[in-house]
């Protein structure tokens, strides 16, 4: 009999064997212990995250318990029932995502890589010379935070704030229905933010020139709520949503991918010898080790995956990290290959829920990939800690050097 346990310290530390067994063996696998479907296959994945008839991102189409819990909490929590894009279908799905695309056009993650640059320099600055330093406090989790929030047009100064109450609205929309001191402090964190970034908007405004160059994505989204085309409360949750999401696992996806290019000292090598690769190189990172372990989709109408019949209702893990190591998709696919073709992995999802922040994420790898053979070029890892989640699979410590 089969049993799948991802809750192991085995798993965390090297999940790949376990998934290449369970895929070789069973790759639709009904788990007890999850409730749900655990597939780990390329196709099988792939069908998943991209057949929106069959598969949806909103749990409340769940049968179980967690079905009914969710469509309580939208009626009941302050903005609840401000749909997050990252779990909505179409044709609601389709209106907030052609809004929020205004604000991520490839013009605009263009103008980004000055910033990046800069916040870059600026965070490897204040390294100690000649020691190791751990990079996911003290490059990872602040660039990732940072980059996205200067997209959004946040300033500088207002970020920590903008940070706060996003957190608070979040708090208040998952516990606010137990405590009506969260749901009425979220209420107020959400005019709060809209009211300083409607101040924001402003004065740009009245900058002289300002209304010269390209619009930024604070701009784009708050003309769509003027114009009617988003409501108050979509607009916060889709604020909130931008700003929070990725975060984690754009920070993962950068330590994840300075690990693996230090555990493998001859890619490493080849990178330092035709930085033109870095593009190449972050894809394949992400492939080899995805930040993002698994996606849910439930189903929302009987269908077959494999050999398996689904019923509608039924969870399904998608998980992106099998996937990514499929030798029917990909040759040799536990080896890293920094120059490997036709690398169509998983890491960003796919369809109409593909990750809207890939280009700024990657933008970022490629970034700091750059900077890091620049400064150190070989490096090293002198001590390195596990951390995340099940879902999110990332290092809460990762301490390199010089490896000269």
């Amino acid at each position: 009999m089969t049993v799948f346990n991802p809750f192991r310290p085995a798993y965390a530390e090297d999940p790949y064997p376990i998934l290449a067994g369970l895929r070789s063996r069973e790759p639709v696998h009904w788990s007890p212990g999850l409730g749900a479907w655990v597939v780990t296959s390329y196709a099988d994945c792939h069908r998943a995250l991209s057949d929106d008839g069959h598969f949806s991102s909103n749990p409340i189409h769940a049968t179980n318990d967690l079905g009914r819990s969710v469509a309580g909490m939208r009626a009941a929590a302050p903005l609840g029932a401000a749909p997050i894009m990252g779990s909505s279908d179409p044709p609601e799905h389709t209106r907030l995502r052609a809004i929020v695309n205004r604000a991520f056009t490839p013009r605009m993650i263009a103008t980004m890589r000055p910033r990046i640059e800069q916040a870059v320099d600026e965070l490897m600055g204040s390294w100690p010379g000649g020691r190791p330093v751990d990079v996911v406090p003290n490059l990872c989790e602040p660039l990732a935070i940072t980059t996205v929030l200067a997209h959004l047009g946040v300033p500088r100064e207002g970020w920590m704030a903008f940070r706060e109450w996003s957190h608070r609205i979040m708090r208040g929309r998952v516990e606010g229905t137990r405590d009506t001191r969260l749901a009425g402090d979220a209420l107020a964190a959400r005019d709060q933010m809209l009211g300083y970034l409607a101040r924001v908007a402003r004065a740009r405004e009245a900058t002289p020139g300002n209304g010269e160059g390209p619009r930024d994505a604070l701009a784009a989204l708050l003309d769509a709520a003027e114009a009617g085309e988003i409501g108050t409360d979509e607009l916060t949750m889709m604020l909130v949503h931008v700003s929070l999401a990725g975060n984690g696992p754009t920070a993962m996806a950068i330590a994840n991918c300075i690990a693996a290019l230090a555990a493998n000292p001859g890619q490493l090598e080849r990178l330092l010898a035709g930085p033109e690769l870095v593009p190449a190189a972050v894809e394949e990172c992400l492939r080899y080790d995805s930040p993002t372990h698994y996606v849910n989709r439930f189903c929302i109408q009987d269908t077959r995956l494999g050999l398996r019949g689904i019923k509608a209702g039924q969870m399904v893990y998608a998980m992106v990290g099998a996937a990514n190591r499929d030798p029917a998709r990909f040759p040799d696919p536990d080896r890293l290959d920094i120059c490997r073709q036709d690398n169509r992995h998983l890491s960003f999802g796919m369809g109409i829920h593909f990750c809207l922040g890939a280009p700024l994420a990657r933008l970022e790898l490629d970034v700091v990939l750059r900077k890091l053979l620049e400064r150190f070029g070989r490096f090293r890892v002198v001590e390195a800690r596990r951390g995340g989640t099940f879902q999110v699979r990332g290092f809460e410590r990762l301490e390199i050097m010089s490896g000269q």
